[in-house]
């Protein structure tokens, strides 16, 4: 990839916030957090705005981001609450096991 010579353009901005989208929508978290690192990366070397029109795309990247973040923290919530349930029923499951493995030697 080249050196980025000049302002980052607003398209180039929309494209940030599509590829966002697109990957978290695909859930390919790799590529969610490629895309987040260039475009950390690009904000920093952008600085500060220097139009309206470049602000308006910053905010609305901004907005965007928020939405991927705010997905990403219900995902992770609904994953950590199939853990949960998937570990009571390895436990009863365990349970069962060891009742039927009883019941077997006693019956011998």
């Amino acid at each position: 990839m080249s050196e980025q010579v000049g302002p980052i353009s607003i398209e180039q901005w929309q494209q940030f916030e599509r590829a966002l989208v697109f990957h978290a929508d695909a859930e390919d978290w790799e590529k969610l957090l490629m895309v987040n690192q260039k475009m950390c990366s690009a904000l920093k070397k952008a600085g500060k705005p220097a139009s309206r029109a470049q602000l308006q795309a910053r905010q609305s990247l901004a907005q965007v981001h928020q939405q991927i973040v705010q997905q990403l923290q219900q995902a992770q919530s609904k994953i950590k609450q199939e853990m949960a349930q998937f570990e009571q029923q390895q436990d009863g499951l365990a349970a069962y096991q060891l009742t039927c493995a009883s019941a077997g030697v006693t019956n011998d």
